[in-house]
């Protein structure tokens, strides 16, 4: 599918990233130079390779047909800029800005599926398997759904230029039978029942064992580095080991991509079910019977430890992805959450909880006198809430905090990350003012062309 609009004498066009697009063919179809990505560092390369099929990205042209930015989302705060500059073209990560907007919706069950009931009022496949992925763990679809049963749900999800981006951040989700009703009430990114009872079960484990490695960087969507000045993302985890040490398969699943890549090395990719895929990167070999097509069981050895592409000593870059959007692999493998009502958060759950309990019960009591009618999603028509002319752009770069500076320890440390360097690396007091004094004296040159490149950014 591709959508257009029109700005300032300049055509956007939206398009979805196809499967097995790979970003030197799409440099190639572009007529973009090569050196792009030849040229970019190696932590860019490998970021290259997390983007996902189906993301949706942004080419802006010009009435002449010459390419003029591109946006290319990595994960749902970053994206790869590429842009003209005095007849060249550079490219850079640049934080992706977008509107959070609080959405909702409820509809009775007619028919026997939750899924296509949902679907057709909101007319997004994604919140419908959204709603019933929520739920799967509180209800039996075939027994407990009935014809009138009531579904609904609040929930919050990003936009840029119109169209929903990244996943679905549940508030809460209902279902009504009869006189009862059941819920899934998000508190700080983990789903609980009513009564504060963990309710997801995830079926995954750690690729490594215990004792055999330990976490050399974690997930993030978006960071800031201090030493390099520029925004990279780790959409994984990286856990170092020795050279060999065996990788297991996080999950049953199916063996969707193993091959070499450029940046990843040799890499492994697995589908599981309910969306779920894993990344394993960067092994020194893949294990018998390691095949396109093959199942794999939880637990199956899958490849060994290596330092193969872009990599600076021996590790396994661990990624996990639900429908497409990177996540972080430690809030959903091999953790056993406990109830939030044996927490010291319980007070602060009950208040959230019966907040979002009173808002479904205004939305319920509107559907049911007809007060309130779900809006369905229209794809087709773009709303563009920004032009070239209206952006107002900060030309100084972003000062890291003493958080910021704790939490690029592991990127500095990863970085320096070899077979004989310890990679424990700690900023000391002397390091961390000369960072500081450094994020304050640089910003970008205010000349012309400078600024003439800056009202031409597209915010999305």
């Amino acid at each position: 599918m591709i959508c257009t609009t029109f700005l300032i004498s300049s055509t956007v066009k939206i398009e979805k990233w196809k499967s097995g697009l790979t970003f030197l063919k799409f440099l190639e179809i572009e007529k973009l130079p090569r050196n792009l990505y030849f040229n970019a560092d190696d932590a860019d390369k490998k970021a290259i390779e997390d983007i996902q099929a189906r993301s949706r990205y942004f080419i802006l042209k010009d009435n002449n047909g010459n390419l003029q930015q591109v946006l290319i989302p990595l994960s749902e705060e970053l994206q790869i800029h590429i842009y003209k500059l005095n007849g060249k073209y550079f490219l850079e990560n640049i934080p992706i800005e977008f509107q959070e907007e609080n959405k909702k919706f409820v509809t009775n069950i007619v028919g026997s599926s939750v899924y296509n009931n949902i679907k057709k009022i909101t007319n997004s496949s994604v919140l419908a398997g959204f709603f019933v992925e929520t739920l799967k763990d509180r209800i039996n679809f075939k027994r407990d759904i009935h014809k009138g049963s009531i579904v609904a749900m609040l929930y919050k999800r990003k936009y840029r230029l119109g169209y929903p981006f990244g996943g679905v951040n549940l508030k809460i989700a209902m279902l009504e039978t009869g006189n009862r009703k059941r819920y899934v009430i998000n508190y700080k990114s983990k789903n609980y029942s009513a009564n504060g009872n963990y309710v997801e079960r995830h079926e995954f484990v750690r690729p490594v064992k215990k004792g055999t490695y330990r976490v050399s960087s974690r997930f993030t969507k978006k960071r800031w580095h201090p030493i390099l000045k520029k925004y990279r993302a780790h959409l994984g985890i990286d856990y170092a080991a020795k050279r060999g040490t065996p990788i297991y398969s996080a999950g049953d699943g199916k063996i969707v991509f193993a091959s070499k890549t450029r940046g990843y090395g040799n890499l492994v990719k697995i589908q599981h079910k309910g969306g779920y895929l894993t990344l394993y990167a960067h092994m020194k070999k893949f294990a018998k019977g390691v095949k396109v097509g093959n199942r794999v069981k939880i637990g199956q050895n899958i490849g060994f430890v290596g330092t193969t592409g872009l990599s600076t000593g021996p590790h396994l870059h661990f990624g996990l992805y639900k429908d497409g959007i990177a996540t972080d692999p430690e809030s959903v493998v091999s953790i056993k959450f406990k109830d939030i009502k044996k927490s010291i958060h319980h007070t602060e759950f009950k208040e959230s909880r019966d907040q979002y309990k009173e808002q479904m019960e205004i939305l319920v009591k509107d559907f049911k006198s007809g007060r309130f009618v779900t809006k369905r999603y229209k794809y087709e028509k773009l709303v563009c809430e920004t032009t070239l002319t209206n952006i107002e752009i900060d030309l100084i770069q972003p000062v890291p905090s003493q958080d910021d500076l704790q939490l690029n320890r592991d990127i500095i440390a990863d970085e320096q990350m070899n077979e004989d360097i310890d990679v424990d690396y700690i900023f000391s007091e002397k390091q961390v003012i000369l960072h500081e004094q450094e994020y304050q004296q640089f910003q970008y040159s205010d000349d012309k062309e400078e600024l003439e490149l800056s009202e031409d950014y597209l915010l999305y």
